[in-house]
């Protein structure tokens, strides 16, 4: 692995995130889109948040809701 990979990789979850420097998201920005192997990385990770994001979501049980709403009025 190339060092910029490397370096790209390191900082990925921050990029991902909205967490780092604009210059940084735009030194990311330019080596994905300059290396297939990083860019899929990227993908596979964002892929893999918005799942987690839509599946692993706890909510209380609609009746549980109600019974708080109800207490707090």
């Amino acid at each position: 692995m190339a060092d910029g990979c490397r370096e790209v990789l390191d900082d990925l979850e921050l990029y991902l995130d909205g967490e780092c420097s604009d210059e940084l998201a735009a030194v990311i920005a330019d080596h994905l889109s300059d290396c297939p192997p990083c860019l899929s990385r990227s993908d596979f990770e964002r892929a893999l948040r918005d799942l987690v994001a839509r599946h692993c979501r706890d909510t209380a049980p609609p009746d549980l809701l109600a019974r708080v709403r109800s207490q707090l009025t």
